[in-house]
């Protein structure tokens, strides 16, 4: 193995993170394990001021690379992380990997170089369920509602399973160097989605990117209806930047959950000034019921028969945290 003072590493791994101290360890662990030499990549852990023993963790694996390092993040944000690692990394490729996940693949970091050099590509996206394991009754709901039709995003490749060309937006990951000198740095005015801003510039800079199964990174899903809100919630906040930034962005997928949550708070006073206006508007709701319903019905089915009875609330916590967060966002972008 090559020693840290050696020549310029391949792959630079940055880990944006801020109180993982119950996953860092593992992920670290999994790192260490990959089947290149470690003298080819570097790790940075970006630390956005933990307030547990995500930084204590961190730093017993130091010993387990040649290059490794700790960098602080007093902004705590992601896309400030995301700069900070960029600007201390000295690879060719850099690929961001969260503190929350698994790396089930040994050759993740192998693979993305060799896909790199094979392919005239700028970006690489990864699969990323969130199936991440041992699963709780409600984890392995949530990770089935989100990898079906109605609780992901329509233009979302996080769940391909084939290798191809696909447009970054949604699940890019992992760049040549070259493709910051071309498009700069993460919008640091995004709380939330500024990853998805980031690939966003680059689809617009016509730079290609592919998706690979051999890339996939899983997450561990919610573990309740409140965190699966919060988490929801910052979507639909993110959603809402992006879209002023980038007006093009925003689909029928984006507005479906945000007309949702808008016509449920109308609903009241329609049915108070008109029976026939309440009656209207009440239909689309009855078929979102009867969707969810048959959606969650098949998926109980083919899985375990139990998962009827918190799927649908969990489809609805999805749509309703979404569109709340977007209204949030325009409402504040408004004050």
């Amino acid at each position: 193995m090559a020693s840290a003072g050696s020549s310029r590493p391949t792959v630079s791994v940055v880990l944006p993170v801020r109180n993982e101290g119950r996953f860092i360890g593992s992920v670290l662990r999994e790192l260490a394990e990959q089947d290149l030499p470690h003298g080819d990549y570097e790790v940075i852990v970006v630390d956005g001021e933990s307030t547990d023993d995500t930084v204590a963790i961190a730093s017993k694996y130091r010993d387990r690379f040649d290059r490794f390092q700790i960098i602080q993040n007093p902004k705590r944000l992601s896309a400030a992380a995301r700069n900070l690692g960029l600007r201390a990394a000295t690879g060719e490729f850099i690929i961001y990997v969260d503190g929350h996940c698994r790396i089930p693949s040994k050759r993740l970091l192998a693979d993305m170089i060799s896909i790199f050099r094979q392919n005239d590509v700028d970006a690489l996206c990864r699969p990323q369920p969130q199936t991440a394991g041992p699963q709780t009754y409600f984890q392995q709901a949530v990770s089935l509602a989100r990898s079906s039709a109605l609780g992901h995003a329509l233009d979302s490749t996080i769940y391909n399973d084939q290798e191809r060309v696909v447009p970054a937006a949604s699940s890019g990951a992992m760049y040549r160097r070259d493709v910051f000198d071309r498009i700069g740095e993460f919008d640091e005015h995004f709380d939330a989605c500024e990853d998805v801003e980031f690939n966003t510039r680059i689809d617009k800079a016509g730079l290609k990117a592919m998706i690979s199964p051999r890339l996939t990174i899983e997450y561990a899903a919610r573990t309740s209806l409140r965190g699966l809100f919060r988490q929801l919630y910052r979507y639909g906040y993110g959603r809402w930047q992006l879209f002023r930034k980038h007006p093009s962005t925003l689909g029928i997928g984006n507005l479906i959950p945000v007309l949702f949550v808008i016509g449920l708070i109308a609903l009241p006073f329609l049915w108070l000034v008109s029976l026939k206006a309440g009656l209207i508007v009440s239909v689309p709701y009855a078929f979102y019921l009867i969707a969810i319903g048959a959606v969650s019905l098949g998926i109980a089915r083919q899985n375990r028969k139990s998962l009827i009875l918190i799927l649908p609330f969990i489809f609805i916590t999805i749509h309703f945290a979404f569109g709340i967060g977007f209204i949030a966002a325009l409402a504040r972008s408004q004050r």
